[in-house]
């Protein structure tokens, strides 16, 4: 009789990939006051959780974001702020850049810490119940000819933050948010050789918490995990 495999659920890691979590959102569909990073998910902030399930798959982990994170030291993990050129020119747009400026200063922290370190991998602060298997399975899928972007699609969602990005992109992705004024992540991918990892399994593990309502279903669904857990 054929002897089942036993299924690993603890994190995994793979290849030269280094993790950016993209805390930069402004969170107005949450409602005034606490920042959306920064919102309370089983007595942690939400940020937390990304980093917790993101660090173990990943060679390093940065966070950035432009606004002060406080409480955040205890996750010993870097905090960073968009490139300064690119705040610059926030504050004379009067608006901030979006996440494309976050996946820059992602590529550009990458290339200063880990030099032979060809990709990062980013993730929302918004999406705190990642599969522990993320980056092995996108990683899977970075076969000849490589990929510059890789990215999620659950149903009939593409996460464009959710990615596998080339750093090689930095010096084209400064110049398209600098000088031609792009700020739609699929606009600049769309540029590049993009790819997909059809997820097949539950949707719930990217749940996008940036609602009140969705806080609330988030609540539910860490109750549930840690029913689970220590059952």
């Amino acid at each position: 009789m054929a002897t089942k495999a036993k299924q690993v659920f603890g994190p995994v890691r793979a290849g030269a990939v280094v993790g950016v979590v993209l805390a930069g959102g402004e969170g107005r569909r949450m409602g005034p006051g606490v920042l959306k990073p920064l919102r309370r998910l089983g007595g942690r902030p939400m940020v937390a959780h990304v980093v917790d399930r993101l660090r173990p798959q990943v060679m390093d982990l940065v966070v950035v974001a432009n606004d002060p994170l406080p409480g955040t030291r205890a996750l010993k993990v870097p905090i960073i702020p968009d490139p300064p050129d690119l705040q610059r020119a926030a504050r004379r747009d009067g608006r901030r850049l979006g996440p494309l400026a976050g996946i820059l200063a992602g590529m550009e922290w990458t290339r200063r810490h880990h030099p032979h370190a060809g990709w990062i991998l980013t993730a929302p602060a918004d999406v705190p119940f990642l599969p522990l298997d993320l980056t092995v399975r996108l990683c899977g899928l970075m076969h000849v000819p490589e990929p510059d972007v890789l990215m999620v699609r659950h149903g009939r969602r593409r996460e464009h933050t959710l990615a596998i990005w080339s750093v090689k992109l930095a010096a084209d992705l400064r110049r398209a948010v600098l000088d031609e004024g792009v700020r739609r992540v699929e606009a600049f991918a769309g540029r590049h050789r993009l790819a997909e990892l059809a997820w097949m399994g539950a949707a719930d593990a990217f749940l996008n918490v940036n609602t009140p309502e969705s806080l609330v279903a988030a609540e539910r669904q860490f109750a549930r995990m840690a029913g689970h857990k220590f059952s």
